[in-house]
């Protein structure tokens, strides 16, 4: 032992190789050589001797090193995050998030059949957002994967459960856009389209506006509202403006993307150079559109002294009127060929109508018109809703399933209209200029022919919360429209055959009256009805608004407020 002792020290140096030290192990030597027994697969290298206490900061500088680059290693070879890590909080951050078809909802098989009958009975109606004949399901899971989402949503109308089920993954996808970082693209915009079109299948409470204001706001922060560099881009800017436009100009609502003729300039280089037969009518749809709002600039909520001038406002309606025939007349096809401009066109004129026989504030004094332009103009409305109604009283059944949000926003438009314009029409002094348009609408029989059609579209089925398909709720909101009418037929025309037109005016915005006391125990039960239904209410009623101011998903806004005090 001494021996062993002796040779640890005989060349001189320290007591410990350098590699023992590091390795926390007792150095032993036994030759003269100068290496260590334990020399670890390695050189030894000694710290010169002397009497000087040899300090511990160089090994433990070393270990400190060696450490982190151990857990440097260690950090780059680990995928997992930090637990409570903003990365493990962020849902988006997964790359490998399960979509529908991982979690089993739907086959890739299905989702294909879907995307098809999405191309071939939807894409129609939304022609903003054009999916080609060569794009399949896989293709668009790699590549789009929100927008596939949202086209199997509105392609799954006959199976409202599962429908319900996709919605919800979309709601979790847009959230997770929205509030967490991940990255804006123009796929969340086109899904978002996509989403908004059909979003008369969305659950209670339905999101309409707010969808369309992040729309909107896309488009802003995309900059797709400024000259675009990829011609895709200017393919799919319009529908927000399309549906923000035409729902709000219905609802009596504020439009928050107003016309531009920027607008106009991109779908003329769309039509020059049309790259689907869509891209050569969305310059008509535009140009509709700004006829829309000249006739809501003529308003009563825009300019009320023009009410109170009839003169100046039979002025406004024979020009846009004038300007509607001409927009007609200029179409380089027939009107009847496309749906969408069918009816939107027709949609127009009864609000042309609308806003110049039944736009006045509570309280203010009805405009006094002369009985030949009262004529003309419900002449002109009565025209518009039997065309528009008998177009959809013609259609197989079973396709109206396949309208979007804005098709059927006009048709119960159409419908509420039509019961107002007969009401009007069957005074005394303007029936028997109206008689003939009266009873080719015969719009008590056209309402019991649209229940029927609807009816055939209301299934058994109920979604996870209870709640029933939307079909469902149009048939109560059409009762509803029957028994309003229905309840000013039977109290019959006025005697007095002077005319009055402001008579007429508070004979349609009177409360029910007798009328509503001979028909109130047939009233439909207000219990149940959607509160987000897109319907045009009926002219200032207290017992009618009270039935349908709830119709619409915008907030209420304080001008309606004053209407139903």
């Amino acid at each position: 032992m001494a021996d062993r002792q002796k040779g640890r020290y005989t060349n001189g140096s320290g007591k410990t190789c350098q590699n023992c030290a590091r390795a926390k192990i007792r150095c032993i030597r036994s030759e003269a050589a100068g290496s260590c027994d334990r020399r670890l697969g390695k050189s030894c290298h000694f710290r010169e001797g002397g009497n000087v206490k040899p300090t511990s900061q160089p090994d433990t500088r070393d270990r400190i090193e060696t450490l982190e680059a151990k857990l440097d290693q260690l950090l780059a070879q680990s995928g997992t995050p930090v637990p409570g890590s903003m990365a493990e909080m962020n849902p988006s951050s997964s790359a490998h998030a399960k979509d529908v078809i991982d979690q089993g909802l739907l086959s890739i098989s299905a989702a294909n059949m879907l995307l098809n009958e999405f191309r071939a009975t939807l894409m129609p109606h939304c022609p903003f957002v054009i999916i080609s004949a060569q794009t399949t399901a896989e293709t668009l899971r790699r590549d789009k994967p929100f927008l596939l989402l949202t086209i199997l949503t509105a392609a799954l109308h006959n199976n409202m459960p599962l429908q319900r089920k996709l919605e919800k993954q979309v709601k979790k996808v847009i959230s997770d856009y929205m509030i967490f970082d991940s990255p804006i693209s123009f796929e969340i915009l086109q899904g978002l389209l996509v989403h908004l079109a059909w979003c008369q299948y969305h659950s209670r409470p339905r999101r309409f506006s707010q969808y369309l204001h992040l729309g909107i706001s896309l488009i802003n922060d995309l900059q797709l509202d400024r000259a675009p560099e990829h011609r895709f881009w200017k393919t799919r800017v319009d529908f927000v403006s399309e549906l923000d436009r035409e729902i709000s100009q219905i609802l009596q609502k504020g439009c928050s993307f107003p016309y531009s003729p920027y607008f106009e300039s991109i779908c003329k280089l769309l039509a020059a150079d049309a790259e689907y037969p869509s891209d050569k009518c969305l310059l008509h749809i535009v140009q509709l559109q700004q006829l829309s709002e000249k006739i809501t600039l003529v308003s009563s909520h825009h300019v009320p002294e023009i009410h109170n001038t009839p003169f100046s406002l039979e002025h406004y309606y024979r020009e846009l009127k004038s300007e509607l025939d001409l927009y007609r007349a200029n179409l380089p096809f027939l009107l009847c060929g496309n749906q969408t401009l069918f009816m939107q066109f027709h949609t127009v004129e009864m609000y042309l109508c609308q806003v110049t026989l039944f736009d006045h504030k509570p309280g203010a004094q009805p405009p006094r018109h002369e009985l030949s332009f009262h004529i003309e103009a419900l002449r002109m409305g009565l025209s518009a809703a039997k065309t528009l109604l008998h177009f959809y009283m013609c259609l197989p059944l079973g396709d109206d399933a396949k309208f979007n949000n804005v098709g059927w926003v006009q048709l119960g438009f159409t419908v509420t209209l039509a019961c107002k314009l007969v009401v009007a029409a069957s005074d005394p002094s303007i029936h028997p200029h109206t008689v003939d348009l009266c009873c080719a609408l015969d719009i008590s029989n056209t309402i019991k022919q649209c229940i029927i059609r609807i009816q055939a579209l209301i299934t058994s089925d109920i979604d996870e919360s209870g709640d029933r398909d939307v079909f469902f709720h149009y048939e109560k909101r059409l009762k509803h429209v029957q028994w309003w009418f229905e309840s000013r037929i039977i109290s019959g025309p006025s005697t007095d055959h002077s005319y009055h037109d402001a008579q007429l005016i508070e004979r349609i915005d009177s409360s029910a009256g007798d009328a509503s006391h001979c028909v109130n125990s047939q009233q439909p039960t207000l219990n149940g009805l959607d509160s987000h239904f897109q319907w045009l209410d009926f002219p200032p009623d207290t017992a009618v608004d009270e039935m349908y101011v709830d119709w619409m998903t915008h907030p209420t806004t304080s001008f309606d407020h004053q209407r139903l005090g």
